[in-house]
């Protein structure tokens, strides 16, 4: 998935035409077409319906949409960050990321940052945010990219998107269990945001505990065949096949934010 693939996609939804959003994008038709096409091959729905007049959205398409205007805001807001961080923007960068939101979105903004700084020397630093925040503090770190929870460190503060929580079911028929039925639920380690975030819900792990594992695909496996649910972010569930997906559901009234966070 590209950035220019979810452009063409936000295009589709505007105009409901494949020829008038190829022209507002500056592109042919076919290649726009083509384009879409490797984006719904990716991931395993149509996004539109062709037959429609207009043509609309699928409930995929519906679902998607708000996800890619966050995305492309995002790696739009990253640009202008890095721009103001000094002028002209030459130097070394030494900026943090959240795990595991490096290993999902780091070569993104890593690309976003050089091809808008192409003088900046960039260092990437992976960590969880307590020790992010401790870096930041001791002038280690120039910036650091993070999520909201957890986070209580100084700083100037600037939220780049938000993004919703989704409860991966073991099943498509389950029903979403309550926070405290803590037998319920599979969580990863007590540095995991999706940890966090359960606990200050209501959550509670279990007085002798079961698995905990860190890896999105090997939560989301071991759930399925226990029969447990699995709390992952937008971010995290892409990262997930398909056929996994399709389990997924949204959490009522869930988001987090991702938050640019200058040192002072």
């Amino acid at each position: 998935m590209t950035l220019t693939q979810l452009e063409y996609f936000l295009a589709l939804a505007e105009f409901q035409s494949f020829s008038q959003a190829a022209k507002a994008c500056g592109v042919t038709q076919p290649t726009l077409s083509a384009q879409f096409q490797k984006l719904e091959e990716e991931l395993g729905h149509a996004l539109v319906n062709r037959k429609a007049q207009p043509m609309a959205l699928t409930p995929m398409g519906q679902s998607l949409l708000g996800q890619a205007r966050q995305t492309l805001q995002s790696a739009e807001g990253i640009k202008r960050l890095v721009d103001d961080f000094e002028r002209p923007v030459v130097g070394r960068l030494r900026l943090g990321i959240v795990a595991p939101l490096a290993g999902i979105h780091g070569a993104e903004w890593y690309a976003a940052v050089q091809a808008a700084c192409p003088h900046v020397e960039l260092d990437l630093v992976e960590a969880n945010p307590a020790d992010l925040q401790q870096a930041l503090q001791q002038a280690e770190l120039d910036a650091v990219l993070t999520q909201s929870e957890g986070w209580t460190g100084q700083g100037q503060t600037t939220v780049l998107f938000q993004e919703a929580w989704w409860a991966l079911a073991p099943k498509e028929e389950a029903l979403l269990p309550a926070w405290s039925d803590g037998q319920a639920w599979i969580m990863g380690s007590e540095v995991l945001a999706a940890t966090r975030f359960a606990r200050l819900n209501g959550w509670k792990a279990q007085a002798t505990p079961g698995f905990q594992s860190d890896s999105v695909y090997g939560r989301a496996s071991v759930g399925a065949r226990t029969g447990k649910w699995v709390l992952l972010s937008e971010s995290e569930l892409e990262l997930l096949p398909a056929w996994m997906q399709k389990r997924a559901r949204p959490v009522p009234h869930a988001q987090r934010s991702v938050m640019w966070v200058r040192g002072l």
